[in-house]
């Protein structure tokens, strides 16, 4: 499978080297920097025709005016599946959607990478079964976690990383545990009361349960 990722200044390298451990991914990287209002999208999106030879264009662009043009790149070269990380930054889920209904170009939208759906479409089952909302397989010995395996990883590899520290812990406190180390991963989510990071933390505390809830520890 092939997946295509459209960066924004240095952020989201991790993304970039842990999908190529399964794909051949291909990146374009846009300034840090950009103006609220682009008027002329075709100045930044100076993309080579050869990044459009995927199954999937990941854009953490985060710009309204960016992504929708994205869309009508994606339709020009057949590419039938774009993914949009970083929520309101990244553009209105209502216009997005509609872009890419009217160009027949599917479009997920999500705040935070690790609460990405997965598209029930065989096309993309080797992506998803490997990308999204977390999942992990735990072995438990004398109440402590022995061993951690991920099944399923958020994009920018945060569920490794709770992985490995939530190893020797004990099953009951593991699963908080899960929540803080997601947060002190350097992960994009917003910050502050409301921010996406808190739902990161959510997302791989609840995958951290769903694993010891499958052999036989109540959480």
């Amino acid at each position: 499978m092939k997946v295509g990722l459209i960066l924004r200044g240095k952020y989201r390298r991790s993304d970039v080297e842990l999908m190529k451990k399964h794909f051949d991914v291909k990146s374009f990287e846009l300034p840090e920097n950009l103006p609220d209002l682009i008027e002329n999208p075709d100045e930044y999106l100076k993309i080579p025709k050869e990044f459009f030879d995927v199954d999937i264009i990941i854009s953490y662009a985060t710009h309204p005016d960016l992504n929708l043009e994205l869309i009508k790149l994606a339709e020009k070269y057949n590419v039938k599946l774009v993914i949009f990380s970083g929520g309101a930054k990244a553009g209105s889920y209502k216009q997005l959607k509609e872009e890419g209904k009217k160009r027949n170009v599917t479009v997920i939208w999500e705040e935070i990478c690790c609460a990405t759906p997965a598209l029930k479409d065989d096309k993309y089952n080797e992506f998803f079964s490997l990308f999204g909302v977390p999942e992990f397989e735990i072995e438990v010995e004398n109440g402590k976690i022995k061993d951690v395996r991920v099944k399923k990883s958020a994009f920018c590899g945060a569920t490794y990383f709770v992985a490995k520290n939530i190893k020797g812990l004990s099953v009951e406190e593991a699963p908080s545990k899960a929540g803080y180390y997601t947060q002190i991963y350097p992960c994009m989510a917003s910050r502050g009361m409301n921010g996406g990071i808190h739902r990161a933390a959510r997302v791989h505390k609840r995958a951290v349960e769903k694993a010891l809830e499958k052999v036989g520890y109540k959480c």
